[in-house]
């Protein structure tokens, strides 16, 4: 039984993987993600039930439209294959309960960011603005609106604060991405969001250092780690809490 659920969660998170994709395409351009249907972005025709089947759809058709054989980037896949997964990892957390729910939504927040992040260079407000509605609302739920209210206020506080001294190098989308994180993980989900996203991104940069790809100047987009860290928060601030203050104080 437990195995069949976990394929029920698997293959509901791909299809909202593949609603993902639709926020990913459409907010950069400000178009609506409900109208008109999902479609060729090459020829403009119209997808069929056939063509819409995540992951699958991409792999039958060799990465290209069924229509004019245009080229259909792997994205589409990868963040369809990606959500199936990280719902089935919040599920196996937190079993039925509003934090599921919470943690699926979630989800499609922070994989819309990541990529329209990678893609465009840019976090849509229309996607953070309401998602930190939906922290705060769900928070009744979860972690209490309290907590939810001050993560929200401290860390966007926190991360506009620190454009405001460092004079635009860090960017509103991410301030905003940094509200919508705190609304739903918290203080202390905060807290270890924004050290393991300046690890991951100081480990990045040093990276491209290394491979000569990059400067001390070069600009990093910092929504994709701030993302992975705030996931890796949700599910285990509490733990990793617990073990920080146990090993260093």
């Amino acid at each position: 039984m437990d195995i069949v659920i976990s394929i029920i969660v698997f293959i509901l998170g791909l299809l909202f993987g593949s609603f993902t994709n639709v926020i990913i395409y459409r907010m950069p351009r400000e178009e609506s993600i409900v109208q008109p249907p999902s479609h060729c972005p090459s020829c403009n025709t119209r997808l069929g039930v056939l063509d819409l089947i995540p992951v699958l759809s991409w792999v039958f058709l060799g990465g290209r439209c069924r229509y004019c054989q245009g080229k259909i980037s792997p994205r589409y896949a990868v963040v369809e294959l990606l959500s199936g997964l990280l719902f089935l990892v919040v599920y196996l957390r937190y079993g039925f309960s509003m934090e599921t729910v919470a943690g699926w939504v979630f989800v499609i927040i922070l994989l819309a960011v990541s990529f329209t992040d990678l893609d465009e260079g840019m976090i849509p407000d229309r996607l953070t603005y309401p998602g930190m509605v939906l922290g705060l609302v769900l928070s009744f739920w979860t972690i209490g609106f309290l907590p939810a209210l001050y993560g929200f206020l401290a860390f966007g506080g926190l991360m506009l604060a620190i454009a405001v001294i460092s004079n635009g190098g860090m960017g509103g989308g991410d301030i905003k991405l940094a509200a919508c994180i705190g609304a739903f993980t918290g203080l202390i989900g905060s807290a270890i969001t924004l050290m393991m996203a300046a690890l991951l991104g100081a480990v990045f940069g040093l990276g491209l250092i290394f491979l000569k790809k990059g400067g001390r100047k070069t600009m990093v987009k910092f929504g994709p780690f701030l993302a992975v860290s705030a996931f890796t928060a949700y599910l285990y601030a509490a733990n990793i809490w617990s073990w920080y203050m146990g090993s260093f104080f």
